[in-house]
């Protein structure tokens, strides 16, 4: 044995012992809610820019309510994410809002805008029993202005 170096008892191994566990029963839920939270921020974020590219592209065509929702739709399945820990993003409405038409023959800009609200269901990879429910379901909204221009169907 070295000089001026301690013994160890088996009470200090036994002592080091119980601090770890008592440590990791904080650290593990900590760790565990960071993990949910960021599959959380990542899902959230998912949601709101398919949002919004969804409602950017059914304002830029006729604004009719069949044609805005299948334009929206058909953003939502190029974004669309099942299995793993996300499920969506899913069109929940496309609506047209205040569409005024321009004049039949001699054409010219729609005005109005076009709503499109979207969900996504996250399904939490370690949920805290108590805390948070297993799965969570968020919703996004966005509103852009029509941008669609009806021809000219004038003859000179």
């Amino acid at each position: 044995m070295k000089p001026g170096r301690p013994i160890l008892s088996l009470n200090d191994n036994g002592q080091s012992t119980v601090e770890l566990v008592a440590g990791l029963i904080v650290l593990v839920p900590i760790v565990l809610g960071l993990f949910d939270m960021a599959v959380v921020i990542i899902a959230n974020q998912v949601n709101d820019s398919a949002c919004r590219d969804a409602a950017r592209v059914a304002a830029s065509g006729r604004p009719t309510a069949d044609e805005t929702t299948a334009r929206a739709t058909q953003v939502l399945k190029q974004v669309y994410h099942t299995g793993g820990y996300l499920e969506g993003p899913a069109l929940v409405a496309a609506t047209p809002l205040g569409i005024k038409a321009p004049d039949p023959v001699f054409g010219g800009p729609y005005s109005g805008s076009v709503r499109v609200e979207t969900k996504i269901t996250v399904h939490l990879p370690a949920p805290l029993p108590g805390v948070l429910p297993a799965t969570q379901e968020f919703h996004a909204r966005e509103e852009y202005p029509v941008t669609f221009v009806e021809p000219n169907t004038a003859s000179p």
